[in-house]
């Protein structure tokens, strides 16, 4: 069996011994303090409990002992447990939390009951003469060990006079009182000034480093405490700097959820209110829609409607991107719609000319220099099949066309839906023939200046082109997957820096 396992008796000794020790050396005292003056209970705790461990196994041995020799009981064996009686005494006042009074008695009685008092009642061993100085030598450290001679001067005076007496006087009591019984008291009686001043000298060459090395560590001790409790101070202010940010981060989830909730449900209104992206499926045209917004909500957009034998598709890019574009997207889309419920005959020049007219009235925009300069970029075409012609009209957005693999670039007005700085000219038509298999690209200009490849530099249209070239003979759904996976590759770690929309229509 494994004595180191959780159910050995030598662990179970081990726990029962060390929790023993844990709960005497902090009788009296809070666990949490660990002041000087309690650090001095706990030691003097621990000094008790150790004596008196040790007279009890000191008495045990001597009893024995005398029960084998068959002597009777003598003081010399009774001053063993009186010294254990006052260390328990000692924890017991400690645990009633009079440590001052345990201490004072451990410096104080032990000493005098297992030296002087059997002395006193008559109890002289020859032997005596050799180590009871030193014994009391050696408890004189107990003062220099549990007071503080700085802050406790009084207490540690008397207590180092006390024992500065008891090692000088202890030999003249014992040759007083023992009364030359023994073959070496005159001896002792001759070399006594000898004797005592080694003594002295011993007593006050230990008390004085020990005096000096408690002095040091004292002086070390309040360094430290100084240092701890400006490390104290500051980790109170780190905390309650903590606990503010934590409160401050709290509210900000709190307030982030609520408006990542609220602009997940604007996009959902936005979905809702763009058409589906196989909308021109109904209209038998192969088509994609490529359409990634930079954040939940887009400032592109996509329109279409069916009027007669007409066909009116568009592609915009509003000022701004996220909430602010994702509003001149709904009202670009609601302006669309309003034009085509007008139900006018207008060229797509006329449509993007009436678009910008309702766009500068309710945005109230006049030109001033404080005023909102938001509007939006769009190309429109009007695909009428029966006639085989296209119109076009582009605002800043031009439209792309593949014809047996060349692209054609049909360029857009370079003026915006908005206020202009000058008077406003109409947008031009643009009337062309189309052809089977032509294709129609319509973008904003997301794609091509997306930040990425080996340089971090622009995507650009001639690279775009060159995509488009490349795929066209492509399915357009293919298309699509091919645009978007070479758009990611280029991004790879770069943020996406606007909203993109992509749009192919075969004829």
């Amino acid at each position: 069996m494994n004595i180191h396992s959780s159910h050995s008796p030598y662990t179970l000794g081990k726990l029962i011994i060390r929790n023993t020790w844990r709960y005497v050396s902090r009788l009296g005292t809070d666990e949490k303090d660990n002041s000087p003056e309690t650090r001095s209970y706990v030691l003097s705790n621990k000094l008790s409990f150790i004596m008196g461990v040790a007279m009890a196994i000191l008495g045990v041995v001597l009893f024995i002992r005398l029960q084998k020799l068959d002597r009777p009981v003598t003081m010399g064996y009774l001053r063993v447990w009186y010294t254990f009686l006052i260390c328990f005494l000692n924890l017991v006042l400690a645990g009633y939390k009079l440590n001052r009074i345990s201490r004072t008695s451990l410096i104080f009685i032990p000493v005098f009951v297992f030296l002087i008092m059997p002395i006193i009642t008559g109890l002289v061993q020859e032997e005596g003469f050799f180590y009871s100085a030193f014994v009391l030598i050696a408890a004189s450290i107990i003062p220099q060990l549990v007071l503080n001679p700085e802050k406790e001067k009084t207490l540690f005076r008397v207590s180092m006079l006390y024992y500065f007496l008891l090692v000088i006087l202890i030999d003249f009591l014992a040759l007083i009182i023992s009364k030359d019984e023994f073959p070496l008291a005159e001896l002792v009686w001759q070399n006594l000034f000898i004797i005592k001043l080694a003594h002295v000298m011993i007593f006050v060459f230990i008390s004085v480093c020990i005096y000096n090395l408690r002095k040091l560590n004292f002086k070390f001790e309040e360094r430290l405490n100084a240092k701890n409790q400006v490390l104290n101070e500051q980790n109170k202010k780190l905390e309650a700097n903590t606990r503010k940010i934590l409160q401050q981060k709290e509210i900000i989830e709190q307030h982030s959820t609520a408006i990542s909730d609220s602009i997940n449900y604007a996009a959902m209104i936005q979905q809702a209110v763009l058409q589906p992206p196989d909308f021109m499926n109904e209209w038998g045209l192969e088509n994609f829609i490529l359409y990634k917004p930079k954040a939940v909500v887009s400032g592109d957009f996509y329109w279409g409607t069916k009027r007669n034998d007409s066909l009116l598709i568009a592609a915009a890019d509003s000022t701004g991107h996220g909430v602010p574009g994702a509003f001149m997207s709904m009202l670009g889309l609601a302006f669309l719609d309003d034009i085509d419920n007008d139900k006018k005959t207008l060229t797509a020049a006329g449509i993007l000319d009436t678009l910008r007219e309702l766009v500068i009235h309710k945005l109230k925009q006049r030109g001033g220099s404080h005023e909102l300069k938001d509007g939006m970029d769009i190309s429109i075409c009007i695909i009428n099949r029966e006639a085989g012609t296209l119109e076009f009209a582009g605002a800043n957005n031009p439209l792309y066309i593949v014809r047996d693999g060349t692209l054609i670039k049909i360029p857009a007005d370079k003026m915006p839906i908005g206020i202009l700085s000058v008077s406003p000219r109409p947008f031009n038509n643009n009337v062309f023939e189309l052809k089977k298999n032509d294709l129609l690209y319509m973008f904003s200009d997301g794609y091509a200046d997306q930040f990425g490849g080996s340089n971090g530099k622009k995507l650009m249209y001639n690279h775009f082109q060159d995509l488009l070239l490349q795929y066209h003979k492509k399915p357009m759904e293919e298309q699509k997957v091919l645009l978007n996976d070479y758009f990611e590759n280029w991004r790879g770690e770069h943020v996406q820096v606007d909203d993109v929309l992509v749009m192919g229509i075969k004829i």
